[in-house]
């Protein structure tokens, strides 16, 4: 793709192509890396490196969340992007089983790279003595975007049920979705903890199912409408958070007694609707911006490295803290963050990305994943998809380092995952790949 023009690009991009929703997903991934990256506050106490999270030290910050929490937008989109894309290979007599495998095979290649490398450092950094303590911290961090993978892969399992049940009750699948959310919230905070994992699938999967309605059409269009739904979300996020005792932050906050994130709440389908809103009121302009050779040139060769920029963006980070920190090259924050700390976030991020830039023109050639073959049965794919999710979030929960296991390795998650991947034909080589330099066919933004 980078040795087309701007032009060329352009060109050659379908015709009923949403750019918007391309866009969107470039610019969300944006802000999710920039805001991780932003929350990070870098200890250095007695030679050794640690850690917090700047919603703790600085309270005030947990207000930004909600502009900063782009979850909704990622899910949304999705749900366009997974219509479109089941339209399609339905239209082609594919199977639900091999359309499963084929969203799992292109959303989880980029994982075995990251796995790849930090499987085996995390087991010479034990052998070599780094602390306990930090090897949990650093391996955690670097696998905490997985989290995403887990809940979107089995969203993309449930979409031949979803789609289906969407094209016979159009908007009364999603207002069932906010029953059930809301159902769960009461459940949970009334003291049945378990039962808040039923809300990874019915929080995100509620704001999936709005991408159906807007891929047919049937969200506002005009500004008065589109601004209607933002101030509607608002408003119920507000009456969630002032009144019926939902966390400020949209994002997980340690030490808090809730949160909103883990599991998601409520409070994320009134936020998705208010961003929703906002993002098609700002439509037409940003179609407008889109049509632009350069600018649309852009999003598609940014959108060519989201999944490895999202999976690498945390490595990227600690090896900038590895390199800054203990050289005196930035000063790390004692206690509140203060203007010498605030003053050098520029340095800061100019260095993650340095490095993340480093990475991924290494590892994004595993995002080019090709096509599985088509042999797998539904029961196979839905287990694939089981044994995928449970294994990463083991990672994500325990972090890559078990001091239990053999070599420091979580060997069970683990095991699951592999086992789960081979499942989906995601380890296998590619069987086809798109022509280099191909805009992908069609409306979608996956």
């Amino acid at each position: 793709m980078s040795s087309l023009s701007a032009t060329q690009i352009d060109a050659s991009t379908p015709a009923d192509r949403n750019r918007y929703a391309d866009a969107l997903r470039m610019a969300s991934l944006i802000v999710v890396v920039v805001g991780h990256w932003l929350m990070a506050v870098v200890t250095f106490d007695d030679g050794r490196l640690g850690g917090t999270n700047l919603l703790v030290a600085e309270p005030w910050t947990r207000w930004l969340t909600w502009g900063l929490q782009v979850m909704p937008v990622f899910f949304f989109v999705g749900g366009y992007a997974n219509a479109a894309a089941y339209s399609r290979a339905r239209d082609r007599g594919t199977s639900a089983a091999d359309f499963i495998r084929a969203r799992a095979r292109r959303l989880m290649r980029p994982v075995v790279p990251l796995l790849a490398v930090w499987v085996p450092l995390v087991a010479v950094l034990a052998w070599a003595g780094l602390p306990e303590g930090l090897l949990r911290l650093g391996s955690q961090n670097a696998i905490v975007p997985a989290w995403f993978l887990a809940t979107y892969l089995v969203i993309a399992a449930l979409v031949p049920t979803t789609y289906r049940l969407h094209e016979r009750f159009g908007a009364r699948v999603l207002l069932a979705g906010i029953v059930g959310a809301a159902v769960v919230d009461a459940l949970h905070r009334a003291g049945v903890p378990a039962v808040g994992w039923l809300n990874f699938v019915l929080v995100w999967g509620t704001v999936h199912q709005a991408g159906y309605l807007w891929r047919d059409e049937r969200l506002p269009r005009r500004l008065a409408p589109a601004l209607g739904l933002a101030a509607a979300g608002l408003a119920v996020l507000v009456a969630l958070t002032q009144l019926a005792g939902y966390p400020i932050s949209m994002v997980g906050v340690d030490g808090a007694v809730r949160s909103n994130n883990l599991p998601p709440s409520l409070a994320l389908v009134a936020l998705g609707a208010a961003q929703i809103g906002l993002l098609m009121a700002a439509r037409p302009a940003c179609d407008r911006l889109l049509a632009r050779p350069l600018v649309w040139a852009g999003v598609v060769r940014a959108g060519a490295v989201t999944m490895t920029v999202f999976l690498w963006h945390m490595t990227a980070m600690l090896a900038a803290a590895a390199l800054l920190y203990p050289t005196g090259l930035l000063q790390a924050a004692d206690g509140r963050p203060d203007p010498t700390w605030w003053a050098q976030r520029p340095l800061w991020l100019a260095a993650c990305a340095a490095l993340l830039a480093a990475l991924v023109r290494v590892m994004a050639r595993f995002e080019r994943a090709g096509e599985p073959r088509p042999r797998a049965s539904t029961a196979r794919a839905l287990a694939g998809v089981a044994a995928t999710a449970a294994g990463l979030t083991g990672l994500v929960l325990g972090g890559l380092y078990d001091p239990e296991g053999a070599f420091g390795i979580p060997a069970g998650s683990l095991v699951l995952l592999v086992g789960g991947l081979g499942a989906l034909g995601v380890l296998r080589g590619p069987a086809r790949r798109r022509p280099a330099g191909r805009v992908p066919p069609g409306d979608r933004a996956a």
